[in-house]
């Protein structure tokens, strides 16, 4: 080997390890703002209001923002399935305003086991058939889903207001019970929030089928070819979605103490913000559940503490509305960056293998 292909290593190896270098630091940062930027902004968020708002870093406060984000964290949670397999879905709130309406007419009648049972049940069907619906025409159809629940997002809304427009009021006390009463400090909806929480962690982090669905978001050509029914899947997550809007509508329902055809409407851009919010790629593949929570924390923090603020509700919606983009924006930046690195890599080792 001569001196002058010696040197030539020499500089390649040590190009290799600047880069290398420069490369972990990017990475590392990368890391940093993927996995904790979402909690450092709740904490930056939280302690701006609490100085800029009186009354808002409150025990009474705080718990009053926790009960109104158990329904939209409910919601989110069943979202998050959805956009982790890459798909949307338009129609939660109107799923919701079925799920709830139809529960409040069981919990109007005279109460017995069988109407409890009714009462309680119905929605949760209900909110299962709409996502089987969602879900069959999505992945057996092979329709977009923004085509197909923005279609159902009218047709659900239609059906309800045809059928009972008008508001149902009165329900049984047994019936409030589910979204009025406490357990100690902590209302009953947190409580069905924290189960939601824990058992769809363990459902995506702890099962094939969670692993399924990350596969699914990631590349479906590749899901496919790995022998993963990607249609079941599709099916499954929607299923999964429409249930978790059924069991919110019953929680929203019990905690007004009415019915309303009305009910949900606007809660899908919501949801769609907190699980954006909370980390999660409109692109499929990446997300969890504990960071869709933080994001709609997140998101009812800055609506309480506009309200607090008394700012008018038209600017309220265009802040949303920049968080939002905000979000979406962070989530393409980090995407790029990490695009840029793996094909910087992929060049490294291409100009390395030629060298020798």
């Amino acid at each position: 080997m001569t001196k002058s292909a010696t040197e030539s290593g020499v500089r390649a190896v040590w190009s290799s390890d600047v880069h290398g270098e420069r490369s972990l630091t990017h990475s590392a940062r990368s890391m940093i703002l993927r996995d904790y930027g979402i909690y450092i902004m709740l904490v930056i968020i939280t302690l701006a209001f609490s100085v800029t708002t009186k009354g808002f870093a409150t025990i009474n406060n705080l718990i009053l923002i926790l009960l109104q984000v158990s329904v939209m964290g409910i919601i989110s949670v069943g979202m998050l399935f959805v956009i982790l397999s890459k798909g949307i879905d338009l129609s939660v709130g109107s799923t919701l305003a079925i799920a709830g309406m139809f529960s409040g007419l069981l919990a109007k009648q005279e109460p017995t086991p069988v109407n409890v049972a009714l009462a309680l049940g119905v929605p949760l069907f209900l909110g299962l058939a709409c996502g089987l619906v969602n879900g069959y025409l999505i992945s057996w159809g092979s329709l977009p889903p923004l085509i197909v629940t923005l279609g159902t997002m009218y047709a659900f809304r239609g059906f309800i207001v045809w059928y009972h427009v008008n508001p149902v009021y009165q329900l049984q006390p047994w019936y409030r019970i589910l979204g009025q009463e406490k357990v100690g400090p902590i209302p009953i909806p947190v409580i069905i929030l924290l189960c939601v929480t824990g058992i769809t962690s363990l459902v995506l982090n702890r099962t094939r089928f969670g692993r399924y669905i990350y596969a699914v978001g990631g590349n479906e050509d590749a899901a496919r070819a790995a022998g993963i029914n990607v249609n079941l899947v599709k099916l499954c997550v929607y299923s999964i979605n429409g249930f978790f809007c059924g069991l919110a509508g019953l929680v929203f329902t019990s905690r007004l103490g009415a019915a309303q055809s009305i009910s949900g409407a606007g809660f899908e851009m919501v949801a769609i913000a907190s699980v954006v919010v909370g980390g999660a790629s409109l692109f499929g593949g990446r997300g969890t559940v504990g960071k869709t929570i933080v994001g709609a924390l997140i998101m009812q923090i800055v609506q309480s503490g506009l309200v607090m603020l008394n700012v008018p509700s038209p600017i309220q919606q265009a802040i949303l509305g920049f968080i939002i983009i905000l979000a979406v924006w962070v989530d393409l930046f980090i995407q790029r960056r990490e695009g840029v690195r793996r094909s910087g890599s992929i060049r490294g080792l291409f100009s390395s293998y030629k060298a020798n």
